[in-house]
């Protein structure tokens, strides 16, 4: 029977369009200490009628049409009809405008805003068409005069933090065109733009990005850092638009910055990676090559760990590397399990291509002749002596300080201290050096479960013989037994 039931056509039920929380006003209004007032009377008539008398009224005297307004706006208030006050008060700021009487116009911003029982949303939207008369003015005096005023309004009001945060940007911009990055920078940081739940992400990001660019302004790399660990990063895969993947360059640009500082290689691997991953670098094919041999570069000037290794070969298998191929060499010599030879290899063939670069690969800047560009590539000399070191151990239980040195392109003082660094950080496990007799002793140290597991393997292969040998005893004395019985009768 279940089987034969027929569905049940149900129509949709129209619910018609989403309500704005203008056309709520008649519910409620939320007064300005966040109480919430319940509307007394319906005062849109008398709204109409007043604000038509201040519109003939202002075009003769702007001034009096403005305060022909005072008492509506005090009713509407009082009686919280919040889209009547919300008129009111934004048709007052209006005709102070269109009458160009800019005192008149800051001090009804300041006045309205300082009002008993003020509503937020009348508030809030007056703010927002004052942030949008702003670059009608007619002067930059005026301009950050009315800007000091919206910033005096907002402060410290959570339903106006947007339109604080683009004032305070006005300021900032200002104040960097003049010099003055120290106090802008001040001013900037103060927003805490992360908190602001009426932003949108794509806004937040912005202003964030900029915080963390001032902060480098700054030489301040610890603000930085806790700001950008603010910006999620998933934010940039979600929306693939161009100002999306503008906002993602910079990041991963001020990023880069900060790890350079750091000295963090692998993490600015990894940020030439994003980079290169974009859509829009992916399309200039210069810029995606730049970024994919920095990528690699980096990744080879990182310390050697399981993450580095990890990353190193799985940029290996890239396909996108036949596009350099001379860094896909370099990249293998890594790779291979072979020592390189820093200066008949690195030096002899690639350091042209490394340091000035050539017609087909334009050099990557990672090894200018700046002082971090000379860190650089003493850096990579490092890493090519840890390669050839790891090499050595798999092969060698001693060797001596001279053969040591001659194969990690190090005078005998520098390969000392090189390989003593090697064994405290742990690249090296169990490598002695004995000073007296200039050797080096690799032989590696087991862990102590793996020193059981070998005395119980000897122990075991010592039982597995003694029982063989016995049984094989035990096999002549019964042959021989055997033969001597035979043997006996005959006699």
């Amino acid at each position: 029977m279940a089987d034969k039931r027929e569905p049940i056509p149900v129509e949709p039920v129209d619910a018609g369009e989403i309500s704005e929380l203008d056309s709520l006003a008649h519910l409620a209004a939320h007064g300005g200490d966040g109480r919430l007032f319940k509307m007394e009377q319906d005062y849109t008539k008398q709204v109409d009628e007043a604000l038509l008398k201040a519109r003939d009224l202002a075009q003769k005297d702007p001034v009096a049409a403005v305060e022909s307004l005072n008492n509506i706006e005090k009713v509407t208030r009082l009686g919280a009809d919040m889209k009547s006050n919300t008129r009111v008060v934004q048709y007052m700021a209006k005709l102070c405008f269109e009458g160009q009487k800019w005192d008149l116009l800051m001090e009804t911003i300041m006045t309205l805003s300082k009002k008993r029982l003020l509503i937020k949303m009348a508030i809030a939207k007056m703010v927002r068409d004052a942030v949008a008369m702003i670059e009608k003015m007619p002067t930059e005096e005026l301009k950050m005069k009315l800007i000091e005023t919206l910033r005096t309004v907002t402060a410290g009001k959570i339903y106006v933090e947007v339109e604080r945060a683009r004032l305070t940007s006005m300021v900032v911009k200002k104040l960097e065109a003049e010099g003055k990055i120290d106090e802008a920078a001040t001013m900037l940081l103060e927003l805490q733009v992360e908190t602001y739940g009426s932003m949108e992400m794509k806004e937040k990001v912005h202003y964030l990005l900029e915080q963390m660019r001032y902060s480098l302004v700054r030489n301040d790399y610890v603000r930085a850092t806790i700001i950008s660990k603010k910006i999620n990063i998933k934010f940039f895969n979600k929306l693939e638009t161009e100002e999306v993947q503008d906002l993602k360059l910079k990041y991963y640009d001020l990023m880069i910055r900060i790890g350079l500082h750091d000295g963090n290689y692998l993490d600015v691997c990894r940020h030439h990676r994003e980079i290169y991953e974009t859509k829009k670098v992916k399309a200039d094919t210069v810029k995606a090559t730049g970024h994919l041999r920095s990528a690699i570069v980096y990744c080879l000037l990182a310390p050697h760990n399981n993450e580095q290794w990890d990353l190193l070969n799985r940029i290996a298998i890239q396909r996108e590397l036949e596009t350099v191929p001379d860094y896909k060499i370099i990249l293998d010599l890594f790779i291979n399990q072979e020592l390189i030879s820093f200066k008949g290899t690195i030096v002899a063939k690639y350091e042209k291509l490394l340091r000035r670069g050539t017609t087909i690969a334009p050099d990557t800047g990672i090894f200018d002749k700046s002082t971090e560009g000379e860190k650089r590539w003493s850096d990579l000399h490092l890493r090519v002596g840890e390669h050839n070191m790891r090499m050595i151990a798999k092969y060698y239980t001693q060797i001596t300080f001279e053969r040591l040195a001659e194969l990690l392109d190090f005078p005998v003082d520098e390969m000392e201290s090189f390989v003593c660094n090697l064994i405290v950080s742990g690249q090296i496990s169990g490598a002695k050096l004995h000073r007296p007799s200039r050797i080096v002793n690799l032989r590696l140290k087991k862990a102590n479960v793996e020193q059981l597991d070998v005395w119980a393997s000897n122990v075991q292969k010592l039982t597995d013989t003694l029982n063989k040998v016995s049984h094989l005893i035990l096999k002549e004395q019964m042959v021989h037994k055997n033969l001597d019985l035979a043997a006996a009768p005959r006699a």
